[in-house]
């Protein structure tokens, strides 16, 4: 693979795949912890990569055709990072980050109680996105695609005196079914942020 092939946040994929492959420990275990890109790109190599460790578990050698189109797929990953792309056998689908954000705001919106998700711009609580969104900038929501694989990061900001764990189970809960049922992609990971809170509409000081 060429030294190019990165993903958004500058991550090899080619490092990605030994830390699969060969089980090599993570480069920057510490940013791959909070970088959905490549919790999502893990999770693609890993799918793509299965069949092959299986065979090495059963001590077979793995047909050069089947190393071919893992390869070919693994080397489309940095090329599709913005994009899930989904193959049939009329043709190719890709569906774009930001479409997969849309629907992961509105399904963490069908939640009572839940006043922000995923930075949309408005919020019943007044709260303008670059108020949550931290002091280094950082966007309120960052989706890592890759492949068929989704793993979205939402910041939200709930009513007061609402059950805070019961929120986020429910706003994961909604955020993986509608991302499956509607755009047919594995969400693999939904991590809530609670950023803030809300009285009657209005943010507390």
């Amino acid at each position: 693979m060429k030294d190019g092939d990165r993903l958004p946040c500058g991550v090899s994929v080619d490092d990605l795949l030994r830390q699969v492959a060969d089980g090599a420990p993570a480069a920057n275990a510490s940013h791959q912890r909070v970088c959905p890109h490549c919790r999502a790109a893990l999770a693609e190599l890993r799918e793509l990569w299965a069949p092959v460790q299986q065979l090495t578990a059963e001590q077979v050698q793995a047909p050069r055709e089947l190393l071919q189109v893992v390869m070919a797929r693994v080397r489309e990953l940095p090329r599709h990072t913005w994009y899930a792309v989904l193959d049939t056998e009329q043709g190719q689908t890709r569906i774009a980050a930001r479409v997969i954000a849309a629907v992961a705001r509105l399904a963490a919106e069908e939640v009572p109680s839940v006043t922000l998700a995923l930075g949309g711009g408005r919020t019943a609580a007044g709260l303008r996105p670059e108020q949550i969104a931290g002091d280094s900038g950082e966007a309120a929501t960052d989706v890592g695609v890759a492949g068929t694989h989704v793993v979205v990061d939402v910041q939200v900001a709930v009513d007061l005196h609402a059950h805070i764990p019961s929120l986020a189970s429910r706003a994961r809960r909604l955020v993986t079914r509608r991302v499956s049922e509607h755009l047919g992609l594995s969400v693999d990971e939904v991590n809530v942020t609670v950023v803030d809170v809300s009285e009657q509409g209005r943010p507390i000081p």
